[in-house]
């Protein structure tokens, strides 16, 4: 049963006037529209362009892949326990016989293995508050006495009670949580076997000590141009050496080596030299480094652990996530003409990343770049097989329609009740 739109006189009343749509070609449902009938010819030629296409853009990104030199070399097993500077891990490798090697910038990454990044709460445990500075003040000259933001970060590596000294004092990690907690550490250093020159892979960094050896050892912290413009510009805000003084009671991380962890500002170096940063027995990740000491010569009254430098754009890369279980990450840039080819190269390495608890895998990976970026056949690939398959469906409807053909409009394919 229909309702009328006519009132009791015959007329439209004043309140169902008001719900009908206005005259318009929007509201009515009369615009124009393309209504393509969907010829043999239209469809076979249109499969056929984009089978066409698509194999035109497949094939270059195949091509410009192929030219990617690539060179892989798994440690986890041979290096297992070379944990410290005065034992490295040594592995020799041969650079092969390519100019490319020679003529492009090599990229060095870091490659897991059954490493799970994308956990839910792995995720999470993190506060975006802390690494911008936002809650930390980093700007000011206050010392603080509370930071609500590693609740972010709550129940893992967020804060801890410090019972040192019988203090009995809440201490915040700086920076909290599972991703910062895990980051990879593991020391990677390339040189040539035959002359032990090391490869300068991070030239610009002239702050470590290693920069004045002979021969130069590279920083094995702080890298330049390995992590997102957008990161380090934005996201990651690391405080100056006058907030550390006030705030941060443990300096350095558990290994008790600063630029390790990122702090290789020179004041840093002439706080230690003056006995300032003084070394702990640990009691634990929460409460190891540096104990930081005031210009009196006093203990400060800082509530952070700051273990590492949330601006080291080491720290930066590990904390993007990585989507799959198997990933690799940028650790340094080569520059073009600081490698040789068909020269032999030593890694070495000091292993503090343990993965055979979760049965990982470790690589290193040198590898450089085209137009496309890194190697990725798989694109390439895509492209190739989903043109192909264009042009073979436009193959078999143009035979079927040559040997059978149909008339467009035929009555007899109707079907009348």
């Amino acid at each position: 049963q229909t309702r009328s739109c006519v009132g009791k006189q015959g007329r439209m009343s004043t309140a169902e006037r008001n719900r009908r749509p206005a005259e318009s070609a929007f509201k009515q449902q009369k615009l124009k529209a393309w209504q393509p009938i969907l010829s043999p010819k239209w469809v076979i030629s249109s499969f056929l362009a984009v089978g066409v296409v698509f194999i035109a853009i497949g094939i270059p990104i195949l091509m410009a892949s192929n030219e990617v030199l690539n060179h892989s070399e798994r440690y986890d097993e041979t290096c297992e326990g070379k944990n410290i500077s005065t034992n490295p891990c040594v592995i020799t490798f041969n650079i092969p016989d390519d100019d490319g090697w020679e003529d492009k910038d090599v990229y060095v990454y870091y490659q897991l293995d059954n490493f799970y990044q994308n956990h839910r709460r792995y995720v999470q445990s993190r506060s975006a508050k802390q690494l911008t500075g936002e809650t930390l003040k980093i700007s000011s000259s206050d010392t603080l006495t509370s930071d609500s933001s590693t609740g972010d970060c709550a129940p893992f590596f967020d804060k801890a009670t410090d019972e040192t000294g019988g203090e009995n004092q809440e201490i915040f990690m700086y920076p909290c949580g599972l991703v910062a907690r895990s980051m990879f550490n593991d020391t990677i250093l390339i040189r040539e076997k035959a002359s032990g020159n090391y490869v300068q892979f991070n030239e610009g960094n002239k702050l470590c000590a290693g920069a004045s050896a002979t021969p130069p050892v590279p920083c094995p912290s702080n890298p330049i141009d390995v992590a997102w413009d957008s990161d380090v510009d934005k996201k990651y805000k690391a405080a100056e050496v006058p907030w550390i003084e006030r705030n941060c009671k443990y300096l350095g991380g558990p290994d008790m080596d600063l630029e390790k962890a990122g702090f290789i500002h020179p004041d840093l170096v002439t706080m230690k030299e003056a006995n300032r940063l003084r070394p702990v027995d640990c009691k634990g990740p929460e409460f190891c480094g540096y104990r930081v000491y005031t210009t009196a010569g006093t203990a400060n009254e800082g509530i952070y652990n700051c273990w590492h430098n949330v601006s080291n754009e080491d720290f930066i890369v590990w904390m993007r996530i990585a989507a799959l279980p198997s990933f690799k990450k940028l650790y340094r840039k080569i520059p073009s003409g600081s490698l040789k080819k068909n020269t032999e190269y030593e890694l070495v390495i000091i292993d503090t990343f343990p993965v055979h608890q979760f049965s990982g895998k470790k690589h290193v990976v040198l590898s450089t770049t085209t137009w496309i970026g890194g190697q990725n056949d798989f694109l390439g690939y895509s492209y190739v097989v989903v043109g192909g398959l264009c042009v073979l469906l436009a193959i078999l409807f143009a035979g079927k329609n040559m040997m059978s053909p149909r008339l467009m409009g035929d009555t007899k394919y109707l079907q009348w009740k």
